[in-house]
C-alpha cells in the first residue's frame, strides 16, 4: 500500500492556501516593519537600559509605535481596533482602569500635583503602549521573529558580562543592575521558546549565564527574587493550579497585611540600617495619620517627601510602601484584585507557557515587594517588554490552519 496526493482535490486547496500567504507588497513592507519593531523591544531596548539610565525610556515607546503602525498595514482597521477594545474591556482591563482612575482621583489631595499628573501620564502612557502592542501582535507569531528573544537576551548577556569584568573601566553599578533586571527577566520568555522548540542546551545556557551574572553583581535583591520565581516554576510543572492559588493567596497576604507585618517588625530591635528600622518609620506614618490608611497621601508623595524631607530617606523603597502610603487601603484592594487576575490569566495560557510566565511573575512580584522602586518609569518599562514577549510566544503556540492534503490509498498493481 502507498499513498498518493490527488490532484484536483488537493492541488486546489493548496492553491487557495498559497494564495492566501502571498501579500502585497503594503502588507511586505508592514510585516518587515514589524520585525524593526519587535527586535527593538527584545534586543535594543535591554541593551539601552545597560548603557544607559534614560535609554529604555526612549526606545520603548518607539518599538511599541513601531508595532502598532505595522500591525494597521497588515490588518483591517477595524480588527485592531476590536481586539484592542475586548483586551480593555476584559475583568483585568477594568481593574487596571479602576486603579488609574483612583491614582487619578489621588491628584486632588497630593502635595505634588503637578509632579504627579507627569508621572501619572507615563504610567497611562505605559500602559496605552503596552496594551496596543500586545493587541498588534500576529495571532500566529513566526519563529524568525521570536528567535530575535533569545538573540536579544544572549546580546544582552555577552554585554553585561563585558561591562562586569571591564575591572579598568568605571561603569555605573545602578545603570548595570537595572540592565541586569532587564535581562532576567527577559530570559524568561527566551528560556520559554527555547525549551518549546527543544532546544534544551541554549535554553540552559542562557539560565545559567544570566544565574552567574546575579552573582557576579551581588545584587541583595535579585538573587532572592530569582529563587522566588524558580520554586514558582517548579511548583507550576507539577501542579499548575495549586501554583496559581499559592500565588493568589501570596498576594492578598503580602500586599493586604503590609501595614500589620509593618507593625509587628517594627517591634524588634531597631537597627541603625536594618528591616526593622525601615518598619518603625512606616509603623510611625501610619500612627501619626490613620486616615491615610484609607486615601492615601496621594499620587507621587512618597518619592517627593523624601526630596523635601516630609519622609525620611531610608524610609521603604517598595511596590507594598508605595502603594499604602500613595493610594490607601482602596489602591491596595485594586492592586490585589488586578494582580490576582492576572496570574488568573497567566494561568490559562498554553501547557508549556504558562509555568514559566507564572514563574516570571512570581521574580517580578517578589522583586517588586522586597526593595525595588516600582514607580519608576524603568520598571514599567521593563514589565512592558516581558509581557509583549511573553505574548508573542504564547501566540507562537496557538493552532493555525495549515494547507489541507487529501491523501487516498492505491493497491500494489
Amino acid at each position: 500500500m502507498y499513498c498518493v496526493l490527488i490532484g484536483d482535490s488537493g492541488g486546489q486547496l493548496n492553491t487557495r492556501w498559497e494564495a492566501r500567504q502571498k501579500s502585497d507588497p503594503a502588507e511586505r513592507a508592514g510585516q518587515m516593519l514589524f520585525r524593526i519593531g519587535f527586535a527593538t523591544l527584545v534586543i535594543l531596548l535591554p541593551l539601552s537600559a545597560a548603557l544607559s539610565r534614560r535609554g529604555p525610556v526612549i526606545v520603548a515607546p518607539i518599538g511599541c509605535i513601531i508595532l502598532i503602525l505595522a500591525a494597521f498595514m497588515t490588518r483591517d482597521d477595524a480588527y485592531v481596533f476590536q481586539k484592542a477594545k475586548s483586551l480593555l474591556l476584559r475583568p483585568i482591563g477594568l481593574v487596571a482602569l479602576a486603579i488609574l482612575g483612583w491614582a487619578l482621583l489621588s491628584l486632588v489631595w497630593t502635595p505634588f500635583p503637578g509632579n504627579a499628573a507627569e508621572r501619572l501620564f507615563r504610567i497611562y502612557g505605559t500602559a496605552a503602549l503596552t496594551l496596543g502592542a500586545v493587541a498588534m501582535l500576529p495571532d500566529r507569531m513566526r519563529t524568525s521573529n521570536l528567535y530575535l528573544i533569545a538573540f536579544g537576551t544572549g546580546a544582552n548577556i555577552i554585554l553585561i558580562m563585558a561591562l562586569l569584568l571591564a575591572q579598568p573601566v568605571q561603569v555605573n553599578t545602578v545603570t548595570v543592575e537595572r540592565g541586569t533586571i532587564f535581562v532576567t527577566l527577559l530570559a524568561w520568555p527566551a528560556v520559554t521558546y527555547l525549551s518549546l522548540k527543544k532546544r534544551s542546551l541554549e535554553s540552559m545556557a542562557i539560565a545559567g549565564s544570566v544565574g552567574a551574572i546575579i552573582l557576579m553583581l551581588k545584587g541583595p535583591i535579585i538573587l532572592p527574587s530569582l529563587l522566588v520565581g524558580a520554586v514558582v516554576l517548579g511548583g507550576a510543572l507539577n501542579n499548575r493550579r495549586a501554583a496559581t492559588i499559592s500565588l493568589f493567596a501570596g498576594i492578598v497576604v503580602t500586599i493586604m497585611a503590609a501595614p500589620l507585618w509593618a507593625t509587628i517588625l517594627s517591634l524588634f530591635p531597631i537597627q541603625e540600617d536594618g528591616l526593622a528600622r525601615l518598619m518603625q518609620i512606616w509603623a510611625d506614618v501610619i500612627t501619626k495619620d490613620p486616615i491615610r490608611l484609607l486615601t492615601g497621601h496621594g499620587m507621587d508623595s512618597a518619592l517627593r517627601n523624601k526630596i523635601f524631607p516630609l519622609l525620611e530617606v531610608s524610609a521603604p523603597k517598595s511596590l507594598l510602601f508605595e502603594i499604602w502610603y500613595e493610594l490607601g487601603l482602596i489602591g491596595a484592594l485594586c492592586l490585589s484584585a488586578f494582580l490576582i487576575l492576572c496570574v488568573e490569566r497567566v494561568s490559562q495560557l498554553g501547557n508549556h507557557v504558562a509555568p514559566f510566565a507564572l514563574g516570571a511573575f512570581g521574580f517580578a512580584f517578589a522583586l517588586s515587594v522586597t526593595g525595588l522602586g516600582t514607580s519608576q518609569t524603568w520598571w514599567l518599562t521593563a514589565l512592558s517588554m516581558t509581557i509583549i514577549a511573553f505574548a508573542a510566544v504564547a501566540n507562537r503556540e496557538n493552532s493555525v490552519e495549515r494547507p489541507v492534503a487529501l491523501f487516498a490509498t492505491e493497491p500494489k498493481s
